[in-house]
Protein backbone atom coordinates (compact mmCIF):
# COMPACT_ATOMS: atom_id res chain seq x y z
CA UNK A 1 0.00 0.00 0.00
CA UNK A 2 0.78 3.27 -0.96
CA UNK A 3 1.02 4.61 3.30
CA UNK A 4 3.40 1.66 3.85
CA UNK A 5 6.07 2.78 2.28
CA UNK A 6 9.10 5.73 3.28
CA UNK A 7 8.81 9.24 2.12
CA UNK A 8 11.82 10.18 0.34
CA UNK A 9 13.40 12.80 1.62
CA UNK A 10 13.59 15.67 -1.41
CA UNK A 11 15.55 18.50 0.72
CA UNK A 12 13.97 21.91 1.39
CA UNK A 13 11.87 24.16 -0.96
CA UNK A 14 14.57 26.63 -1.64
CA UNK A 15 14.33 30.32 -1.35
CA UNK A 16 17.77 32.07 -0.19
CA UNK A 17 18.41 35.35 1.19
CA UNK A 18 21.16 37.27 0.58
CA UNK A 19 22.71 40.16 2.35
CA UNK A 20 24.34 42.72 0.29
CA UNK A 21 26.42 44.39 2.78
CA UNK A 22 28.42 43.29 6.20
CA UNK A 23 26.35 43.66 8.94
CA UNK A 24 23.32 43.84 7.39
CA UNK A 25 21.70 40.57 8.49
CA UNK A 26 23.68 38.69 11.74
CA UNK A 27 22.62 35.27 13.12
CA UNK A 28 22.79 33.96 16.59
CA UNK A 29 22.29 30.44 17.56
CA UNK A 30 22.76 28.42 20.75
CA UNK A 31 24.67 24.81 21.19
CA UNK A 32 23.25 23.22 23.75
CA UNK A 33 26.55 21.49 25.84
CA UNK A 34 24.62 20.62 29.13
CA UNK A 35 25.03 16.98 28.56
CA UNK A 36 29.21 18.06 29.61
CA UNK A 37 29.35 21.32 31.36
CA UNK A 38 32.80 22.81 31.68
CA UNK A 39 32.33 24.37 35.10
CA UNK A 40 29.56 26.89 35.07
CA UNK A 41 29.59 27.11 31.39
CA UNK A 42 26.84 25.03 29.80
CA UNK A 43 26.11 26.28 26.28
CA UNK A 44 27.85 28.27 23.38
CA UNK A 45 26.95 30.97 21.63
CA UNK A 46 27.56 31.04 18.00
CA UNK A 47 26.96 34.79 16.24
CA UNK A 48 27.58 34.71 12.27
CA UNK A 49 27.95 37.33 9.57
CA UNK A 50 25.33 36.66 7.07
CA UNK A 51 27.59 38.15 4.21
CA UNK A 52 31.14 37.40 4.98
CA UNK A 53 29.91 34.03 7.56
CA UNK A 54 32.31 35.54 9.95
CA UNK A 55 31.78 34.11 12.86
CA UNK A 56 32.35 34.58 16.78
CA UNK A 57 31.78 32.15 19.94
CA UNK A 58 31.11 32.86 22.99
CA UNK A 59 30.60 30.56 26.31
CA UNK A 60 27.81 31.20 28.04
CA UNK A 61 26.61 29.90 31.49
CA UNK A 62 22.67 29.92 30.92
CA UNK A 63 20.54 31.46 28.24
CA UNK A 64 18.62 34.27 29.85
CA UNK A 65 18.08 36.22 27.05
CA UNK A 66 20.08 39.02 30.00
CA UNK A 67 23.41 37.33 29.48
CA UNK A 68 22.93 36.77 25.72
CA UNK A 69 22.83 40.20 25.63
CA UNK A 70 25.35 41.28 27.29
CA UNK A 71 27.61 38.90 24.45
CA UNK A 72 26.21 40.63 21.62
CA UNK A 73 26.73 44.19 23.21
CA UNK A 74 30.79 43.22 23.23
CA UNK A 75 29.99 41.82 19.85
CA UNK A 76 28.09 44.87 18.53
CA UNK A 77 30.78 47.71 20.37
CA UNK A 78 33.46 45.63 18.26
CA UNK A 79 32.20 45.18 15.21
CA UNK A 80 28.76 47.16 14.95
CA UNK A 81 25.15 46.16 15.21
CA UNK A 82 23.01 44.37 12.72
CA UNK A 83 20.25 45.90 10.89
CA UNK A 84 18.71 42.34 11.29
CA UNK A 85 18.99 40.36 14.60
CA UNK A 86 17.76 36.46 13.41
CA UNK A 87 17.69 33.46 15.88
CA UNK A 88 16.20 29.82 15.89
CA UNK A 89 15.42 30.23 19.33
CA UNK A 90 12.13 31.83 18.99
CA UNK A 91 10.85 35.87 18.53
CA UNK A 92 9.68 36.04 21.81
CA UNK A 93 13.42 35.01 23.04
CA UNK A 94 15.10 37.47 20.67
CA UNK A 95 12.81 40.25 21.30
CA UNK A 96 13.60 39.69 24.85
CA UNK A 97 17.45 40.21 23.80
CA UNK A 98 16.33 42.87 21.77
CA UNK A 99 15.08 44.78 24.75
CA UNK A 100 17.29 44.43 27.06
CA UNK A 101 20.01 45.74 24.82
CA UNK A 102 18.23 48.62 24.25
CA UNK A 103 17.79 49.39 27.73
CA UNK A 104 21.94 49.18 28.04
CA UNK A 105 22.57 50.57 24.16
CA UNK A 106 19.29 53.26 24.09
CA UNK A 107 20.62 54.46 20.54
CA UNK A 108 20.33 50.83 19.06
CA UNK A 109 17.88 50.21 16.92
CA UNK A 110 17.19 46.06 15.63
CA UNK A 111 14.63 44.25 14.15
CA UNK A 112 14.34 40.25 14.58
CA UNK A 113 14.25 37.86 11.60
CA UNK A 114 12.12 35.48 11.10
CA UNK A 115 12.44 32.45 13.18
CA UNK A 116 12.38 29.02 12.78
CA UNK A 117 12.99 29.93 9.37
CA UNK A 118 15.10 26.67 7.90
CA UNK A 119 15.67 28.44 4.46
CA UNK A 120 17.57 31.57 6.45
CA UNK A 121 18.62 29.58 9.14
CA UNK A 122 20.47 27.16 7.60
CA UNK A 123 23.84 28.80 7.42
CA UNK A 124 24.44 29.09 11.04
CA UNK A 125 22.72 25.71 11.55
CA UNK A 126 25.48 24.33 9.68
CA UNK A 127 28.24 26.23 11.38
CA UNK A 128 27.07 24.64 14.40
CA UNK A 129 27.94 21.22 12.57
CA UNK A 130 31.38 22.49 12.02
CA UNK A 131 32.05 23.87 15.29
CA UNK A 132 31.02 21.00 17.34
CA UNK A 133 33.13 18.53 15.25
CA UNK A 134 36.03 20.85 15.44
CA UNK A 135 35.28 21.39 18.99
CA UNK A 136 35.41 17.39 19.52
CA UNK A 137 38.81 17.53 17.53
CA UNK A 138 40.43 20.01 19.50
CA UNK A 139 39.14 18.25 22.77
CA UNK A 140 40.54 15.07 21.60
CA UNK A 141 43.73 16.30 20.30
CA UNK A 142 44.97 18.75 23.41
CA UNK A 143 43.12 15.39 25.85
CA UNK A 144 41.22 17.83 27.89
CA UNK A 145 37.33 18.52 28.84
CA UNK A 146 37.54 22.52 28.56
CA UNK A 147 35.67 23.24 25.62
CA UNK A 148 35.02 26.89 26.91
CA UNK A 149 39.31 27.40 26.15
CA UNK A 150 39.20 25.84 22.94
CA UNK A 151 36.61 27.85 21.91
CA UNK A 152 38.89 30.46 20.52
CA UNK A 153 41.05 28.23 18.66
CA UNK A 154 38.28 26.33 17.04
CA UNK A 155 36.28 30.39 16.27
CA UNK A 156 40.08 31.08 14.39
CA UNK A 157 40.43 27.47 12.39
CA UNK A 158 36.99 28.08 11.27
CA UNK A 159 37.16 31.97 10.32
CA UNK A 160 40.46 30.63 8.38
CA UNK A 161 38.77 27.57 6.24
CA UNK A 162 37.54 28.18 2.59
CA UNK A 163 34.02 28.52 2.58
CA UNK A 164 32.72 27.17 -1.03
CA UNK A 165 29.42 30.07 -1.04
CA UNK A 166 31.50 32.82 -0.71
CA UNK A 167 34.57 31.09 -2.67
CA UNK A 168 37.40 32.79 -0.19
CA UNK A 169 38.03 32.31 3.84
CA UNK A 170 35.89 34.16 6.19
CA UNK A 171 38.45 36.50 7.44
CA UNK A 172 39.96 37.11 4.23
CA UNK A 173 36.05 38.22 3.26
CA UNK A 174 36.19 40.33 6.15
CA UNK A 175 39.38 41.59 6.34
CA UNK A 176 40.83 41.19 2.99
CA UNK A 177 43.41 39.36 3.57
CA UNK A 178 44.46 35.78 4.97
CA UNK A 179 44.68 35.23 8.72
CA UNK A 180 48.68 35.02 9.34
CA UNK A 181 49.93 33.37 12.43
CA UNK A 182 52.84 35.38 13.03
CA UNK A 183 56.23 34.45 10.89
CA UNK A 184 54.42 30.90 10.59
CA UNK A 185 52.14 32.62 8.24
CA UNK A 186 55.41 33.48 5.91
CA UNK A 187 57.43 30.86 4.11
CA UNK A 188 60.68 31.57 6.47
CA UNK A 189 62.59 28.60 6.94
CA UNK A 190 61.72 26.59 9.92
CA UNK A 191 65.75 27.18 10.75
CA UNK A 192 65.73 30.37 10.51
CA UNK A 193 62.65 31.72 12.02
CA UNK A 194 63.55 29.53 15.54
CA UNK A 195 66.51 32.00 15.69
CA UNK A 196 64.92 34.92 15.68
CA UNK A 197 64.92 36.90 18.82
CA UNK A 198 64.44 40.77 17.98
CA UNK A 199 63.34 42.92 14.98
CA UNK A 200 66.75 43.17 14.17
CA UNK A 201 67.22 39.52 13.39
CA UNK A 202 64.00 39.80 11.05
CA UNK A 203 65.17 43.04 9.26
CA UNK A 204 68.51 40.78 8.77
CA UNK A 205 66.81 37.53 7.53
CA UNK A 206 64.61 39.25 4.92
CA UNK A 207 67.15 41.24 3.45
CA UNK A 208 69.47 38.23 3.13
CA UNK A 209 66.32 36.70 1.45
CA UNK A 210 65.83 39.94 -0.97
CA UNK A 211 69.03 39.33 -1.94
CA UNK A 212 68.58 36.03 -3.10
CA UNK A 213 66.03 36.86 -4.87
CA UNK A 214 67.49 39.74 -6.44
CA UNK A 215 70.08 37.31 -7.92
CA UNK A 216 68.02 34.36 -8.56
CA UNK A 217 66.27 37.44 -10.82
CA UNK A 218 68.99 38.14 -12.86
CA UNK A 219 69.58 34.74 -13.09
CA UNK A 220 65.75 34.51 -15.00
CA UNK A 221 63.86 32.57 -12.24
CA UNK A 222 60.80 34.18 -11.44
CA UNK A 223 59.57 36.23 -9.19
CA UNK A 224 56.77 34.39 -7.64
CA UNK A 225 58.84 32.36 -5.75
CA UNK A 226 58.76 35.18 -3.36
CA UNK A 227 56.10 34.81 -0.52
CA UNK A 228 53.86 38.27 -0.80
CA UNK A 229 53.87 38.12 2.61
CA UNK A 230 57.12 39.55 2.17
CA UNK A 231 56.70 42.22 0.07
CA UNK A 232 54.51 43.98 2.23
CA UNK A 233 57.21 43.52 5.14
CA UNK A 234 59.87 44.64 3.10
CA UNK A 235 58.04 47.57 1.32
CA UNK A 236 58.81 50.27 3.51
CA UNK A 237 58.47 53.19 0.81
CA UNK A 238 54.76 52.97 0.67
CA UNK A 239 53.20 55.43 2.45
CA UNK A 240 50.69 53.97 5.46
CA UNK A 241 47.65 56.11 3.87
CA UNK A 242 48.23 54.47 0.93
CA UNK A 243 48.12 50.81 2.54
CA UNK A 244 45.41 51.88 4.44
CA UNK A 245 43.33 52.64 0.96
CA UNK A 246 44.90 49.30 -0.75
CA UNK A 247 43.30 47.61 1.88
CA UNK A 248 40.39 48.96 1.91
CA UNK A 249 39.48 48.61 -1.57
CA UNK A 250 41.10 45.00 -1.21
CA UNK A 251 38.45 44.15 1.55
CA UNK A 252 34.92 45.96 -0.82
CA UNK A 253 36.50 43.62 -3.58
CA UNK A 254 36.35 40.98 -1.46
CA UNK A 255 33.10 41.47 -0.22
CA UNK A 256 31.50 42.31 -3.82
CA UNK A 257 32.98 38.92 -4.86
CA UNK A 258 31.82 36.94 -1.61
CA UNK A 259 28.07 38.57 -2.25
CA UNK A 260 28.43 37.24 -6.72
CA UNK A 261 29.26 34.07 -4.88
CA UNK A 262 26.20 33.60 -2.98
CA UNK A 263 24.14 34.60 -5.84
CA UNK A 264 25.74 32.07 -7.82
CA UNK A 265 25.31 29.56 -4.91
CA UNK A 266 21.47 30.83 -4.05
CA UNK A 267 20.56 30.43 -7.95
CA UNK A 268 22.42 26.97 -8.11
CA UNK A 269 20.25 25.40 -4.95
CA UNK A 270 16.84 27.39 -6.40
CA UNK A 271 17.40 25.54 -9.71
CA UNK A 272 17.73 21.83 -7.85
CA UNK A 273 15.44 22.47 -5.77
CA UNK A 274 13.10 23.24 -8.42
CA UNK A 275 13.71 20.74 -10.63
CA UNK A 276 13.52 17.92 -7.61
CA UNK A 277 10.12 19.21 -6.20
CA UNK A 278 7.81 20.31 -8.72
CA UNK A 279 4.51 22.62 -7.73
CA UNK A 280 1.68 20.71 -6.25
CA UNK A 281 -1.77 21.51 -7.98
CA UNK A 282 -5.28 21.42 -6.66
CA UNK A 283 -6.65 18.03 -6.34
CA UNK A 284 -3.68 16.10 -6.84
CA UNK A 285 -2.92 13.14 -3.79
CA UNK A 286 0.00 13.42 -1.63
CA UNK A 287 2.01 11.38 1.49
CA UNK A 288 2.41 12.69 4.54
CA UNK A 289 5.33 11.27 6.36
CA UNK A 290 3.87 10.83 10.36
CA UNK A 291 6.48 11.60 12.98
CA UNK A 292 7.80 8.45 15.09
CA UNK A 293 6.40 10.35 18.25
CA UNK A 294 2.71 10.96 16.46
CA UNK A 295 2.30 7.06 15.58
CA UNK A 296 2.64 3.01 17.30
CA UNK A 297 5.20 1.59 15.71
CA UNK A 298 2.76 -1.10 14.13
CA UNK A 299 1.03 2.08 12.43
CA UNK A 300 1.49 3.15 9.14
CA UNK A 301 4.61 5.24 8.26
CA UNK A 302 1.95 8.07 6.22
CA UNK A 303 -1.26 9.38 5.79
CA UNK A 304 -3.34 9.92 2.56
CA UNK A 305 -4.09 13.59 1.67
CA UNK A 306 -5.11 15.55 -1.52
CA UNK A 307 -4.34 19.51 -2.29
CA UNK A 308 -7.29 22.07 -1.29
CA UNK A 309 -5.65 25.16 -2.02
CA UNK A 310 -2.37 26.66 -2.53
CA UNK A 311 -1.34 30.14 -0.47
CA UNK A 312 2.06 31.77 -0.91
CA UNK A 313 3.75 28.26 -2.03
CA UNK A 314 2.47 26.52 1.36
CA UNK A 315 -0.13 23.81 0.51
CA UNK A 316 -3.92 23.62 2.46
CA UNK A 317 -4.10 19.62 2.59
CA UNK A 318 -7.18 17.50 3.63
CA UNK A 319 -7.98 13.88 4.79
CA UNK A 320 -10.82 11.81 4.67
CA UNK A 321 -10.16 12.31 8.57
CA UNK A 322 -10.72 16.18 8.16
CA UNK A 323 -8.54 19.07 7.40
CA UNK A 324 -5.18 19.03 8.50
CA UNK A 325 -4.70 22.36 10.99
CA UNK A 326 -0.94 23.73 9.35
CA UNK A 327 -0.05 24.93 6.00
CA UNK A 328 2.66 22.42 4.45
CA UNK A 329 5.64 23.60 2.42
CA UNK A 330 6.72 21.50 -0.79
CA UNK A 331 9.18 19.36 0.73
CA UNK A 332 7.02 18.12 3.63
CA UNK A 333 4.91 15.60 1.12
CA UNK A 334 5.52 13.65 -1.76
CA UNK A 335 2.82 14.00 -4.49
CA UNK A 336 1.32 10.24 -5.70
CA UNK A 337 1.67 9.13 -8.65
CA UNK A 338 -2.28 8.24 -8.88
CA UNK A 339 -5.09 9.60 -7.14
CA UNK A 340 -6.16 8.27 -3.62
CA UNK A 341 -8.25 10.73 -1.81
CA UNK A 342 -11.06 13.54 -3.66
CA UNK A 343 -11.66 16.83 -2.71
CA UNK A 344 -15.18 15.42 -2.04
CA UNK A 345 -14.48 13.16 0.52
CA UNK A 346 -13.07 15.85 2.74
CA UNK A 347 -15.19 16.66 5.53
CA UNK A 348 -16.00 19.86 6.44
CA UNK A 349 -15.45 19.26 10.11
CA UNK A 350 -13.07 21.93 12.29
CA UNK A 351 -9.45 21.12 10.84
CA UNK A 352 -7.29 18.74 12.85
CA UNK A 353 -3.77 18.16 13.71
CA UNK A 354 -1.42 15.51 12.43
CA UNK A 355 -1.28 13.59 14.76
CA UNK A 356 -4.91 13.37 15.47
CA UNK A 357 -5.00 12.13 12.02
CA UNK A 358 -2.89 9.57 12.56
CA UNK A 359 -4.86 8.67 15.15
CA UNK A 360 -7.93 8.21 13.49
CA UNK A 361 -6.46 6.16 10.80
CA UNK A 362 -5.09 4.20 13.62
CA UNK A 363 -6.00 0.41 14.43
CA UNK A 364 -4.19 0.51 17.71
CA UNK A 365 -5.60 4.12 18.89
CA UNK A 366 -2.05 6.29 18.00
CA UNK A 367 1.03 6.42 19.88
CA UNK A 368 -0.96 5.88 23.03
CA UNK A 369 -0.09 9.36 24.85
CA UNK A 370 -3.27 12.06 25.85
CA UNK A 371 -0.97 13.98 27.49
CA UNK A 372 2.08 14.64 29.13
CA UNK A 373 3.06 12.97 31.85
CA UNK A 374 6.54 14.55 32.95
CA UNK A 375 6.88 15.83 36.73
CA UNK A 376 7.84 19.47 36.30
CA UNK A 377 4.32 20.59 36.55
CA UNK A 378 4.34 22.06 32.81
CA UNK A 379 0.99 23.93 31.72
CA UNK A 380 0.87 23.60 28.04
CA UNK A 381 0.72 19.37 28.29
CA UNK A 382 3.38 19.49 25.52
Amino acid sequence: MERKGKTVKKGLVVKPIISSEMNSRCQVDLIDMQAQPDGNYRFILVYQDHLTKYVLLKPLTHKRAEEVAYILLDIFTTFGAPCILQSDNGREFVNKVIEELCSMWEELKIVHGKPRHSQSQGSVERANQDVENMLATWLTDNKTNKWSEGLKFVQFMKNRSLYHGIKCSPYEAMFGTRAKIGLKSTSLPESIIHKLKSDEDLETALNSIKTTYEINAEKHIEKKSIDTSYEEIIDIDEEPADIIQSRKETIEKKKSESLHNLNVQASKMKTNSESRLREGKIGESVKIRIPDVDKARSDLRSILGVILSVKNNNYEIGTTEGKLQQLYARNQFEICKESFVQIETVPTTPPISLREAARKFSNLGGQGYDRCNCTQQCKTNK
